[in-house]
């Protein structure tokens, strides 16, 4: 695997191509995380303080508009939005997968009890764009994560849609599952 580094990309006299990507899924899943550990920039975050108490149990901030990154992968320069979670946000979603190329659906492996609303997540925005996408169960560093092939029972997955283990604090975990996701794309 090829991970261009932070000072420009690829050899002169070689054109990146450009792809956008929209990291997904529900409240906690990670995607702020996953975009942090993607991307080669500086993030643009749009993270403000949890006003709802339900949601502070979880962490003290939340994204309301986006996460932005990007990453340079086997020569090809990826722009990677990561979006809220919450309903109450999904006005942005809509705005947001305009001319996405793919979705990567995060989703927290220790909390079945959110997946639902990745569930709805995926129905609508593979509405708004069809597109490839993937499926990441993440936190599978986390003793009570549950696997891939639970998450596919559980949830009721066709074999054709992938299913990849993540951990989004890794780069080199981000930086495959991402690969899954551009194969799909350029396929």
């Amino acid at each position: 695997m090829l991970i261009q580094d932070k000072t420009g990309g690829a050899k002169e006299g070689i054109r990146m191509s450009s792809i956008k990507i929209l990291v997904a899924g529900h409240f906690n899943a990670g995607k702020t995380t996953f975009v942090n550990t993607a991307s080669e920039i500086k993030t643009v975050s749009t993270e403000k303080s949890i006003t709802h108490s339900k949601e502070k149990e979880y962490k003290g901030k939340t994204t309301t508009a986006m996460d932005y990154g990007e990453v340079s992968i086997n020569g090809k320069k990826l722009a990677v939005f990561g979006i809220p979670g919450q309903e109450r946000f999904s006005f942005m979603w809509k705005i947001l997968s305009k001319n996405t190329q793919g979705f990567v659906f995060l989703l927290d492996s220790t909390a079945p009890d959110m997946w639902k609303d990745t569930v709805r997540q995926i129905d609508m925005l593979t509405r708004y764009a069809e597109v490839p996408y993937i499926i990441a169960a993440n936190k599978q560093d986390l003793p009570n994560a549950l696997g891939v092939s639970v998450v596919r029972e559980r949830l009721n997955i066709a074999d054709d849609i992938h299913i990849v283990p993540c951990i989004a604090k890794e780069r080199e975990v981000v930086s495959d599952t991402i690969e899954v996701l551009l194969s799909k794309v350029n396929s």
